[in-house]
């Protein structure tokens, strides 16, 4: 049996050091990235005119550290691949695994087997770690810093929910949605009967959901024939739960993986906006294919390249693809943040145009 072969001792032997050259630059980058956010906390808060509070800098690190891998995971993937290869070249490995015959594809196969391993790993364990820990570094910061009243969320147009209720639904406009009580500001609601005919219109200071449904504060009610009553404060059904808006006003990056899609329906029953949780799922889905992509393209430009003279033109063919890598992904995401195209086109394009083109350009090299 070849040793290239799916866990054979070849395959484990190059797949074991692309991984040490991948986590070394991972934590490296992570370490130096944290080193520059504390730096600049310490600033920050040495600038407050008030008290100065007790603040546990190393603790606000480590609860910022699975964001910082997620924003750097790209990077430290072509780094480390580009650093293992190189070494690979070096030391006539990959040369000398080619000289038995093997494919390009075989050769590289343990990298490429451990660059989707990362992927898995980042989504499926790291993700759901950084769904926490980033809660937690927005209350530190928020208690630091003091209380910015980012539970209100506010458009031009006011905030429109739909509640479904037993014989028909709710359509609700607001001025203001507070997340954090699960209440809307200067509510109009319009009851429709069987979900065509409108039956009776509400006016409030204030509505909040309940265990027991919608709480209406000094509410006023028109009738479909144009009586108007006074109600005062009376309880309308519901078909939502209080958290779902107390999570609609949550980052995506404070969602586990685990929780996005029957979150994503919560919302979009509810009427609220949830395209950038919908596109953040997505993209979080595409990463194992990314980092493959990534893999095959640092293996393009550096595998090929046997000159020993020429490592600060390579690392810098890398730091360009890097560049050029992270404004595409950003291109993609406007594209989709804007509806010009489907989330799920804008947030999977990157990784399967990378994949693709490492794809073939190692194929043409393997031809050659």
């Amino acid at each position: 049996m070849s040793q290239f072969a799916p866990f054979g001792t070849l395959f484990r032997y190059f797949a074991m050091r692309f991984v040490a050259w991948i986590t070394l630059c991972l934590f490296g980058l992570a370490a130096i990235i944290s080193l520059i956010q504390t730096v600049e906390l310490i600033r920050r808060v040495s600038l407050l005119s008030n008290t100065k509070p007790n603040v546990n800098f190393l603790n606000m690190a480590i609860l910022n550290l699975p964001a910082v891998i997620e924003m750097i995971l790209p990077f430290a993937m072509l780094t480390g691949a580009m650093l293992c290869f190189s070494s690979w070249n070096r030391s006539n490995e990959f040369v000398a695994a080619r000289g038995f015959g093997q494919s390009i594809w075989a050769a590289l196969g343990p990298a490429l087997f451990s660059a989707f391993l990362f992927g898995m790993l980042f989504v499926t364990v790291i993700n759901p770690i950084g769904a926490v820990t980033s809660t937690r570094h927005e209350a530190q910061m928020a208690k630091i810093f003091g209380e910015t009243d980012k539970s209100f969320s506010v458009s031009a147009d006011g905030i429109w929910l739909r509640d479904k209720i037993k014989g028909g639904k709710l359509i609700i406009r607001g001025d203001a949605l507070n997340t954090e009580m699960a209440s809307i500001i200067h509510p109009i609601i319009y009851l429709y009967e069987n979900d065509v005919q409108l039956k009776a219109v509400y006016r409030a200071n204030v509505m909040q959901l309940t265990d027991k449904g919608w709480m209406l504060d000094h509410a006023t009610r028109w009738n479909s024939d144009g009586q108007q009553a006074d109600l005062g404060n009376i309880i309308l059904p519901t078909g939502l739960e209080a958290l779902d808006l107390r999570q609609s006003g949550l980052l995506p990056q404070s969602i586990s993986i685990y929780l996005l899609p029957s979150f994503i329906s919560s919302l979009e029953r509810a009427g609220i906006p949830a395209a950038q949780y919908r596109f953040h799922l997505y993209k979080m889905l595409s990463v194992p294919l990314l980092m493959v992509g990534i893999a095959m393209l640092a293996a393009r430009i550096t595998l090929t390249n046997t000159s020993r003279g020429h490592r600060s033109r390579l690392f810098l063919r890398g730091a360009l693809l890097s560049i050029v890598i992270f404004i595409f992904s950003y291109f993609m995401q406007v594209l989709g943040s804007s509806l010009r195209i489907p989330m799920s086109v804008a947030a999977w394009t990157p990784a399967i145009v990378v994949s693709l083109l490492g794809a073939i350009i190692l194929a043409r090299t393997d031809e050659s």
